[in-house]
């Protein structure tokens, strides 16, 4: 599968409420196509500001796998995207996580800077939820709740 870059992150909403994010963006525009089928397919849309805003994001099928402290996987149901490598999660990502749902999206290629390391670094960390917000504002952003794992996936057809 493609080579993607993940910011983590926590979303405060304005009444307060905190929610752990993870935004994966593709290396390549045919990548994101691919990507993008498969996550509408899975329950993420293309949310708009007052969505993203007010947290009135869809619930999906997909779920999101932190195994040993770090973000390992998300899954459709269908596919599996790594996270190559595995990106560590903060202390407050984990605790604003700790519901059990995340809000997943798919960005498109440029939205963060390349870093080459698969992951955003500190220094863009403190922009993502921003860029992510300008996203939904122009209304390129897919999102969607997946439920947290703390062990990977089963694979499809199995339980």
């Amino acid at each position: 599968m493609a080579m993607m870059t993940w910011g983590l992150s926590v979303v405060e909403l304005a009444d307060g409420d905190r929610w752990s994010m993870a935004v994966a963006q593709p290396d390549s525009g045919d990548s994101y196509d691919a990507l993008a089928v498969r996550l509408k397919q899975a329950g993420l849309k293309r949310v708009n500001s007052r969505e993203w805003n007010g947290g009135l994001w869809p619930v999906t099928a997909c779920s999101v796998s932190v195994l040993g402290g770090r973000l390992a996987e998300a899954h459709t149901g269908r596919s599996r995207l790594l996270c190559q490598p595995p990106v560590e999660v903060s202390p407050g990502w984990e605790k604003a996580g700790a519901r059990g749902r995340v809000v997943l999206g798919l960005v498109h290629p440029g939205t963060f800077p390349s870093t080459g390391e698969g992951y955003l670094l500190p220094e863009h960390l403190e922009h993502a939820v921003e860029t992510v917000e300008a996203e939904a504002a122009a209304g390129r952003l897919l999102a969607g709740l997946a439920v947290l794992l703390d062990h990977p996936a089963p694979a499809p057809g199995r339980r």
